[in-house]
């Protein structure tokens, strides 16, 4: 779950950032990086109006234009890499799906599935989000599908079982599935309509069968393992027990699901752990360090730095701000700095939110998780 809230069982969503919130979204010095790394047309603001989505990108043709109506717009954002999003779904999730097309592998690599394109809009004609894929020309992909007609195979991996990222998945049934072998329990087949929160909203959950993958693992093409696509798996659990992260070495990008983002409530579950989390993000913030430290020592002209992607309202960031800043928020909450907001009961126990609309960083989870984080990390 991230961002977004059932209007059945969760509480509304703000579903719109204003202009100055998106001014807050890149310093003058990360804005700048992006419009010259290394040619990448990275740089994307999103915007909300009438409950339609447009994303704007510098010097580049902008967001999908269709004649077909899809419940699903694309931008690019590196050389090989899509965002995919949700812009109206009945779930107010929006979320991000990622498409990494690897042509010399032949192979498509699909970061989550989303809300499965049940939308708001009863004018939407294309549903499905591998029809989406493989029909429907992008003005940022010279007006060609992403997947022309599915030429290319598919490996499809999920951030984590939350409904949002997986009601689309059943279409790509045919491809290996990939999650985390981190809590192979949590993803098990019995607990899964509960663990994906299908339950709490009264959906169907899908069927589908994942290889469970362990830490560090590399992705390589299903038709051939030697074909490697150089984006790696990172167990980063917090969110949930499930939850991952993926590096993509080539193009420096860091996929968090939704370990965090900025300008929504960062969420937890019951099955969470605020402990866990600080854990992953730890993990997360030396691995980026390095990773830039690397960059910086081969010297090339073009200086680039690790940008982070989530599951939800964050794109192509620079991520050791993004990580730091997370986590000193979190830690803020825990020592009791940042005052509870909102009291709610969810899912059978009692929930607090921290933070105001707006704010770069909030916070909705079971108190008990940040009870518990304040004890095991000696705060109280």
């Amino acid at each position: 779950m991230g961002a977004g809230r059932s209007k059945e069982v969760l509480p509304s969503r703000v579903l719109s950032l204003t202009l100055i919130n998106l001014t807050m979204l890149w310093s003058p010095e990360a804005l700048l990086i992006s419009l010259v790394a290394c040619g990448f047309a990275i740089t994307s603001y999103f915007v909300y109006s009438s409950g339609q989505l447009f994303v704007q990108i510098p010097n580049t043709p902008g967001f999908t234009k269709h004649a077909v109506k899809a419940a699903f717009e694309a931008t690019r954002l590196t050389a090989s890499t899509f965002l995919i999003k949700e812009y109206d779904d009945i779930y107010s999730e929006h979320p991000h799906i990622y498409a990494k097309v690897v042509p010399e592998a032949n192979t498509v690599l699909l970061i989550d599935s989303g809300c499965g394109g049940a939308s708001n809009n009863s004018d939407i004609q294309i549903t499905s989000l591998r029809e989406f894929i493989e029909k429907v020309g992008l003005s940022d992909n010279e007006g060609k599908p992403l997947n022309e007609d599915g030429k290319m195979k598919y490996v499809v991996v999920t951030t984590h079982c939350h409904y949002d990222h997986i009601l689309g998945i059943e279409h790509f049934k045919d491809s290996p599935i990939l999650a985390s072998s981190h809590s192979p329990a949590f993803l098990k087949d019995s607990q899964l309509p509960e663990n994906s929160l299908c339950n709490a909203l009264g959906i169907k959950m899908p069927s589908y069968t994942p290889t469970l993958v362990p830490h560090l693992h590399v992705i390589s093409s299903p038709e051939d393992k030697d074909a490697l696509l150089d984006v790696t798996v990172l167990h980063t659990p917090g969110h949930t027990p499930d939850e991952l992260a993926l590096y993509d070495e080539n193009e420096m990008m860091l996929y968090v699901g939704d370990s965090l983002y900025e300008y929504e409530p960062i969420i937890f579950p019951k099955e969470g752990s605020i402990v866990e989390w600080f854990t992953s993000m730890d993990y997360l913030i030396s691995f980026v360090q390095r990773e830039n430290r690397l960059q910086h020592k081969r010297g090339e002209s073009c200086k680039r730095e690790v940008l982070i992607n989530a599951g939800h309202s964050t794109a192509v960031k620079p991520a050791l701000n993004v990580l730091l800043a997370a986590k000193a928020y979190m830690q803020d909450v825990i020592s009791g700095e940042e005052p509870v907001k909102e009291r709610m009961q969810m899912r059978g126990e009692e929930t607090v939110v921290y933070g105001e609309t707006g704010d770069r960083f909030s916070l909705r989870c079971p108190e008990r998780l940040v009870l518990e984080a304040a004890r095991r990390l000696g705060l109280v």
